[in-house]
């Protein structure tokens, strides 16, 4: 009887122990906030205050085995208007158990006669569980050589991934579902090279480094992308002075949402 006892007072002095002393470190329940599978599409209504509404369609097109792990290839319907269902469309993706891990490209920002870029994302972290709100993921930096107006430009980015909040309670009409955010931030600078006499090159700022583009994201668990709030702002430096013209307007200001209208999450 004595050793029944003692075996089950060491029963529940281990079970205390396992539920109540992790070492400070927050128990991630099994939650898929962006479910992978083939045959899984999203829709979504876009609304932007420079355009007329849009709509995007988004989807899982393949199943890619690298190294032993699955990757899910995202395309979209022609055209996709949407920040991040151009991201996403762009793409792989694949999880670990906290993590979402997308390496693709990141195009063109959606500014009128911005140069085209292609920035490519390798291993970049869209958002981690295991994080705190606030925390910086994943961060890119580069630099990238465009010409236009037969104007040679040096145009510098600085692309960060930030963890968001956890609502438990949901968001919006997703009420019966945990919600997570992150954010994506891409920072831009241009600079343009200008042979004053030759052989003598200086730089002139375009822009200077700004945030241009900042999207925060919402992932409900077990559907995905449920909202995307993307908001563009840059500011030009005036080099009328110096006689330079350049297709892109001086400043730009606009707030897009994409909504989740309809989805279906693939086996």
């Amino acid at each position: 009887m004595k050793k029944i006892a003692f075996l089950l007072l060491s029963v529940l002095i281990i079970s205390c122990s396992s539920s109540d002393d992790n070492g400070g470190t927050p128990i991630v329940e099994n939650f898929d906030y962006f479910p992978l599978t083939m045959g899984s599409n999203w829709t979504y209504n876009n609304e932007d205050t420079e355009q007329d509404p849009t709509r995007d369609s988004l989807y899982v097109s393949s199943i890619e085995v690298i190294n032993g792990v699955d990757h899910s290839e995202f395309s979209a319907l022609d055209p996709a208007s949407g920040f991040m269902t151009n991201v996403l469309s762009q793409s792989m993706l694949r999880t670990t158990d906290n993590e979402l891990i997308l390496n693709g490209v990141l195009g063109t920002p959606p500014v009128e006669g911005f140069p085209e870029i292609a920035i490519p994302l390798i291993d970049v972290i869209v958002y981690d569980m295991n994080k705190s709100n606030g925390s910086l993921l994943s961060e890119v930096t580069g630099e990238i050589a465009e010409v236009i107006e037969d104007i040679p430009l040096k145009i510098g980015y600085n692309i960060r991934t930030i963890q968001g909040e956890i609502m438990d309670d949901g968001y919006g009409i997703y009420t019966d579902s945990s919600v997570l955010t992150s954010e994506i931030i891409v920072n831009l600078s241009i600079f343009a090279e200008i042979e004053l006499i030759p052989g003598t090159i200086i730089e002139i700022p375009i822009l200077q480094p700004q945030d241009v583009i900042t999207s925060t994201n919402y992932f409900a668990d077990g559907i995905g992308v449920i909202f995307c709030d993307t908001q563009i702002e840059y500011q030009l430096e005036d080099l009328s002075a110096l006689g330079i013209e350049l297709p892109i307007p001086t400043e730009g200001y606009s707030i897009a949402t994409q909504s989740l209208d309809t989805y279906q999450i693939g086996n």
